[in-house]
């Protein structure tokens, strides 16, 4: 996992990394201060623990809702869904999302007009806390992101 506060008001593909510049880099400890963001990382090989820690994570979060999407290029309005998904958006739960397979970037908004950039890839686990605005993209190279959240 990569995390970078984005340029004000980035401009072209969104699935860039737009930078600030010179690129400022956060930790996942700078990210769970700023956003209040937490950060997981989970072994998809080892099935059981997987599943013990989704599961820990959505009772500790009190999260009851699950559901797994693919975002892959050749799903039908495939232009139309990013439009969506790339929408600013508030939960009135903790969203909880796991990447199993590619690369994606989701965006919070921990002050008006100050977004930083998450890129997460397989196995990297998050918790966006209820109330905080986020969207998802995804990278310009990917062709698929499978993640099961549970929001």
């Amino acid at each position: 996992m990569q995390i970078w506060h984005m340029e004000p008001f980035p401009c072209g593909d969104r699935r860039l990394p737009h930078h600030v510049f010179p690129p400022k880099k956060i930790t996942t400890t700078q990210l769970g201060q700023l956003a209040g963001v937490q950060y997981y990382k989970v072994d998809l090989d080892d099935t059981a623990s997987m599943k013990k820690r989704l599961s820990a994570v959505k009772t500790e979060k009190n999260v009851t809702f699950t559901d797994v999407f693919t975002v892959s290029q050749t799903m039908l309005d495939f232009d139309d869904k990013m439009e969506q998904f790339y929408e600013p958006q508030t939960q009135k739960e903790d969203v909880i999302s796991l990447v199993v397979e590619g690369t994606c970037y989701y965006d919070v908004e921990p002050e008006d007009d100050s977004w930083i950039r998450v890129q997460l890839e397989k196995g990297d686990l998050i918790v966006i806390p209820k109330g905080l605005s986020h969207r998802f993209t995804t990278t310009p190279q990917v062709r698929r992101v499978t993640g099961a959240p549970a929001s």
